[in-house]
This record gives structure tokens, sequence and C-alpha cells, in this order.
């Protein structure tokens, strides 16, 4: 690991986006199980049974959305110490502090669905290549990948590309299916990511705004003799593939 990942990551949650209160960490874990349950379960495939890997799970919000919508063999493995210990808090024992890499160099064809979420943007385009590579491997013959990166044909999309340090990759739709294809995945498909207040006043007002902000960046495009066919605008974007 580089210098200034193992000095950023030793303590990711608390010098990034962290809350020291813990009544503050527990409300935060539960929103991002709830986003995650409405913005990434709907991609997995309806046997809970399955055999799922987290990679980058961080504190676990993932995988406690996963256990509460019947997922009960999935198992996540992240670099920070500080979350795991959150995650184990939260009531997940299923979590392990290891390289992804490393990790994936050591399974071969054993899991059905493998997750990475905000995690390949922190990688270089070597080492993203190298670790679809690996997660290919990981996988069974029909295995599905689902990832979530910062979306950079996004409005301020350097709001979210650059709010972390760590990061290295960024992509948009069209680089997303070039990069997975080229890889050696199959049904490779890019979804807009979630956009949503819970607060019902706060969305309609969002939803609104959204609408006008979409179609004065479709004007863009247009002016600019370009398609909007190809474009997600979405702060994220979610991709997901076949093995």
């Amino acid at each position: 690991m580089t210098n200034y990942r193992k000095t950023l990551y030793e303590s990711y949650y608390s010098n990034h986006s962290g809350e020291a209160d813990t009544e503050k960490r527990e409300a935060h874990f539960r929103q991002q199980v709830r986003y995650f349950t409405r913005e990434l379960l709907p991609h997995l495939p309806p046997d809970r049974n399955l055999k799922v890997l987290d990679l980058g799970c961080g504190f676990g919000s993932l995988l406690m959305a996963l256990k509460d919508a019947g997922y009960n063999n999935a198992q996540g493995i992240d670099l920070s110490a500080e979350q795991l210990q959150m995650a184990r808090n939260f009531g997940l024992e299923n979590v392990e502090e290891a390289d992804a890499l490393d990790y994936l160099k050591s399974v071969s064809g054993e899991y059905d669905v493998i997750t990475a979420i905000d995690v390949l943007e922190h990688q270089t385009k070597d080492e993203a290549v190298e670790f679809l590579g690996l997660i290919k491997s990981a996988l069974k013959p029909e295995g599905q990948i689902i990832m979530r990166v910062p979306n950079l044909d996004a409005p301020q999309a350097s709001v979210f590309a650059n709010a972390d340090f760590t990061h290295e990759l960024f992509l948009n739709k069209s680089s997303a299916l070039q990069l997975f294809r080229s890889t050696g995945f199959s049904n490779v498909q890019v979804h807009n990511s979630l956009v949503y207040i819970e607060n019902p006043i706060k969305e309609i007002l969002r939803k609104c705004v959204w609408g006008l902000l979409k179609f004065r960046m479709k004007l863009e495009l247009f002016a600019t003799a370009r398609t909007w066919d190809d474009v997600c605008f979405t702060p994220n974007i979610i991709i997901t593939a076949s093995r």
C-alpha cells in the first residue's frame, strides 16, 4: 500500500465524513441501510441463499441491508480497522480486515455476487483493470458484479469526484461500459443511482428542480450536436455485469 493510502485509510471514517457522536453515527448508518435497500438490492438476484462478497464494506451498511432482506450468506472485507469495528458494534460479525486485491487472489469461482460500492474510484487505471480481472475469477460461472462509482457527467461532478483525497479514477457511462467489456464481463449495464431526500417536502422540491436541471443539460448536449442517449446525470452510476 502506498504511503498516502496508509495514512488516509488508518482513520478513514472519522477523518473523512465521520461523526464522533454515537447517536449520529447510528443515525447515519441506518440512513445508509435504507438508501442501499432502495438503490442496490433491486439489482441483486432474488435467491437469498446466494454467496455474496462486499468489497470495501466500510462500516457495513450494505451488509446490514442484505441481512435485513434475508441474504444471510454475505461477508465483507475492508482495509479500515476503524470502520470494521463500527460494523461489529452495529451487530455485524461477518467482516474481515483485508486488502481486496490480496483477498481476491486467494479465491476462485467462489461467489455468486460481488459488490464494490464506492471502491473502484480509489484505484489507478492499472489497478482497476487488475481488480476487475480478479473479481471475474472469484465469481462463479454465472456470477454477477454490482458496483457504484461517482459519475463524471453529473452536474457539479467535482463535488463528488474531488470530495475524497483518495480518489484516483473517474468514469461516466461510456467509459464504464468500455472498461467492463474490455475486462471480459458480459451483459454490462449502467444504471442511474438513487437521488432522493427522505423529507417529503424537500423531495417534492428536489424532483422539480432535478427535472429542470436535466432539461438544461440535454439542451447543452443538443447544442454541441451530441445525444444524451448514453449519458447518466445522477451523481453516481451503478454498474452491473455478469462473468
